[in-house]
């Protein structure tokens, strides 16, 4: 009992770090603008249209390939220096234990993750509250840009960065594409972080970072590109792709990962990945 007491205090410790690291306010302003960038054009859409805006537009954030390459960078400023050893941690394993020390930082990246998407989840409310009406379902404008969103761009004049699946939108409610969308972006998140820390503590300081550039050019060029031509094999192990709601087969054809895999996977590999960075970081010289 005192080692959970001991690995939740090293959270928390890990927590007000994050509050008060200038990386997390970059973080947040590079978030901002390209929320900004994916979502300020529907407002003036809806506008046109005369038509309000439903809340579920955060599926859909992740859509532009694009995104793929900003998303993981914003990933690798988050936990690029995990598994966040300082000065002061050095104080912290001599009370605690490298075993609940290491155990806490493993913790803390799932949390983390859990707050950095939470924070894309209301961000993606935050410039369209101005025409944002409450409704269980999609709405008439998400809709409307499903079925022709080359059509409202001519009519409005107004560009999308963001592509809106008509499949997604026949096939799902608003409530499950949302809640698989933040699980799936919350774990894949998660798993980079273990990435990250992993190979960190096991090969050395900064190699993670190569390690998750390398997932981040197989996801882009996966769904842009590879699963056309090489075949849709690739996405089921490209994890970061997971994060597309579009790439996820909901008909159960067999063709695409399903998000069930998708979160299987994902919680095996933050589980291995974790267990193997603590073996690993008990084990090895702290100097």
């Amino acid at each position: 009992m005192r080692s959970v007491r001991a690995m939740f205090l090293c959270v928390r410790i890990s927590l007000s770090k994050l509050v008060t690291n200038p990386k997390t306010y970059v973080l947040l302003a590079v978030m901002l603008v390209f929320h900004y960038y994916s979502y300020a054009p529907l407002p003036s859409i809806a506008r046109h249209y005369g038509v309000s805006v439903t809340p579920w537009v955060f599926p859909f954030y992740m859509s532009n390939p694009q995104m793929l390459v900003i998303y993981g960078g914003l990933c690798i400023l988050l936990f690029c220096d995990a598994p966040f050893l300082d000065a002061y941690s050095q104080f912290v394993i001599a009370r605690t234990g490298r075993r609940t020390f290491i155990a806490g930082q493993m913790l803390y990246i799932v949390v983390a993750a859990f707050l950095f998407t939470v924070s894309m989840l209301l961000m993606s409310l935050l410039y369209i509250l101005p025409v944002m009406e409450w409704s269980l379902d999609w709405g008439t404008l998400l809709n409307t840009l499903a079925q022709g969103e080359v059509n409202v761009r001519e009519q409005v004049g107004v560009s999308l960065s963001i592509g809106v699946s008509e499949e997604l939108v026949t096939l799902v409610t608003p409530v499950r594409a949302t809640a698989t969308a933040f699980v799936c972006m919350w774990l894949v998140t998660a798993f980079l972080g273990m990435v990250m820390s992993f190979f960190n503590v096991v090969v050395k300081k900064m190699s993670g970072i190569a390690v998750v550039g390398v997932l981040e050019v197989l996801s882009y060029f996966s769904v842009y590109w590879g699963a056309m031509t090489i075949g849709t094999w690739l996405v089921f192990i490209s994890p970061v792709s997971w994060t597309q709601m579009g790439v996820l087969d909901w008909t159960d054809s067999g063709l695409w990962p399903t998000p069930g895999y998708a979160v299987t996977v994902l919680l095996v590999g933050i589980l291995v990945l974790g267990a193997g960075c603590i073996v690993k970081f008990c084990r090895r010289d702290l100097k």
